[in-house]
């Protein structure tokens, strides 16, 4: 009993890592196998005054009277007396720290009940923990002595360093953190303390698209949304703030969200062809949409809510302010965005600044949340990371790392996170080869667009452009497309294909359907009439 309790009692347990309370290895109330502080009754109510008085908690304060007389004359008979009392009165506290746990248990599952993968972890070590309960609340009944044998084979001692199985208890009680775990969800459960029931949050905007329609590969056409509304972008964020609770997590106000998710918005120039505020509502769709099948595939409890936080903030500020060049045009014409960043990433690092300055601007702190850890810092690092990895010139390593880890890792959930949300926002930024024909080809067309707009501006300022940017000079759209497709897309999507199994079907068959068009449109320019 003691290894398995010892075990699920852990503050390393799945249940803790699953919420993010942090661990506290050199916390003297913490059991381990090898070491065993000594508590005293004395110890255990200081640390009941530290503590403070919950009235959603059993009272596990100890009375005054226990099994072993402090100054050893009490007699053999009053000492079973209170013997016996602690143990009926530790056996009353275990059924009501048990009856605690199944009340967290049913707030939780009102707050997971979209996340299925989160919740059945934490349900399986909620479920331990009162079996362990129930086995102690039998144990209750047990003899004097037959107590002192238990906490003797629980604690692995020679020796008594408990006066009474209420002191095991209330040992075994700190050791599961239950006060810990219970006061972090209550804040996440009940956000708002004169609530005393959770209410889904009332939409404060008109969606023109639903959680289902997200959810299916093909279910959003963000060009069409584009032609709908002018905010594909916050129609494409809100529906996922909402649809997955990220009020819950994030403490900023909804109504300071939408602010700054709108800023974002008209941070983009719409009148880029490619590179506008629809390319970043459909960077954010795709990364939601890949993010939630390897969540539901094989890294089912792998990612948290906050790692989605992150993931959904780089997709939508990664781009914000292109000016419908690239980092080699500004390098070559000497602009001040290269000077002011070294020649280096130069457009990933202004977006990057962009996005947080208007963060500070406004004081929205998209970044603060309710959870103890992870720090605000390594958020803001991870996303840092995400954008810099967006940058066409570390493609090529990107690729060649994930290939290797994927191959490496046959349990999927050994590969490093920042890793892979890295992977999963820079194949969305270039994954329109992956949408329905029409889609594909209208983003390529775009973008064509865009490369040819930069080549009339380099011959303007008397540089020579590439040939695919030189609009005299350039092959037609599906040779272009083709060498894409087949040299730059197909790569990239083979690891991501392997992560996500039978959920990449669909992108898989829409790629191939695009390779197959692009085949047969004429590669050649038709001949002049000169």
């Amino acid at each position: 009993m003691g290894g398995h309790l010892g075990a699920e009692c852990s503050a390393n347990s799945d249940a803790e890592k699953l919420h993010n309370v942090e661990n506290h290895d050199d916390d003297p109330m913490r059991i381990t196998d090898t070491n065993v502080k000594k508590v005293t009754v004395r110890e255990i109510n200081s640390d009941d005054d530290a503590l403070g008085s919950d009235p959603k908690l059993p009272n596990l304060a100890l009375d005054n009277r226990e099994s072993d007389s402090a100054d050893g004359n009490s007699s053999s008979s009053h000492m079973d007396e209170s013997d016996e009392s602690s143990i009926a009165a530790a056996r009353s506290q275990l059924l009501s720290i048990e009856e605690e746990v199944r009340s967290f248990a049913a707030k939780y599952r009102k707050v997971a009940s979209n996340r299925l993968e989160a919740r059945l972890p934490l349900e399986e070590k909620i479920n331990s923990i009162c079996d362990e309960l129930r086995r102690l609340t039998r144990q209750a009944s047990v003899s004097t002595t037959e107590s002192a044998l238990m906490q003797t084979s629980y604690l692995g001692l020679r020796m008594r360093r408990f006066k009474s199985l209420r002191d095991v208890v209330r040992k075994v009680t700190y050791d599961m953190r239950i006060k810990r775990i219970l006061e972090t969800w209550t804040e996440v459960t009940n956000p708002r303390k004169n609530s005393t029931e959770m209410k889904p949050e009332p939409l404060q905007f008109d969606p023109l698209i639903t959680k289902n329609q997200m959810d299916v590969w093909d279910g959003v056409d963000v060009l069409d949304l584009d032609k709908k509304c002018s905010e594909p972008l916050f129609q494409v964020f809100m529906t996922i703030w909402y649809s997955q609770k990220m009020s819950l997590l994030v403490k900023a106000k909804t109504e300071k969200v939408q602010e700054y998710v709108r800023a974002v918005e008209a941070g983009y120039h719409r009148q880029n062809p490619y590179h506008n505020n629809s390319h970043a509502a459909e960077v954010t769709l795709m990364t939601y949409q890949i993010w939630t099948y390897l969540s539901a595939g094989s890294f089912k409890g792998y990612f948290e809510q906050v790692d989605l936080l992150v993931v959904l903030l780089a997709a939508a500020i990664h781009d914000i302010g292109h000016p419908a060049t690239n980092n080699d045009f500004l390098v070559k014409t000497k602009a001040e965005l290269a000077l002011r960043y070294h020649d280096t990433a130069v457009l990933e690092n202004f977006h990057l600044a962009t996005a947080f300055q208007l963060m500070r601007s406004r004081s929205i702190s998209m970044l603060d949340h309710n959870l103890p850890s992870p720090p605000v810092t390594s958020l803001r690092r991870r996303i840092v990371e995400i954008v810099l990895a967006t940058d066409m010139a570390v493609h090529k390593k990107q690729v060649d790392d994930m290939a290797r880890s994927v191959e490496r890792h046959t349990n999927r959930q050994e590969i490093d996170k920042r890793m892979l949300e890295q992977y999963i926002v820079h194949t969305a930024d270039v994954g329109h080869p992956f949408r329905p024909v029409p889609q594909h080809q209208e983003w390529a067309r775009r973008v064509n667009e865009e490369f040819l707009q930069q080549g009339d501006r380099e011959k303007e300022l008397g540089f020579t452009p590439i040939e695919m940017f030189d609009r005299e000079k350039a092959p037609p759209l599906p040779k272009n497309q083709l060498g894409f497709l087949q040299f730059v897309i197909q790569p990239l999507w083979k690891p991501m294909e392997a992560l996500l199994d039978t959920k990449s079907r669909p992108a898989s068959l829409f790629l191939q359907r695009n390779i197959k068009v692009w085949q047969d449109e004429p590669t050649e320019n038709p001949p002049s009439d000169g």
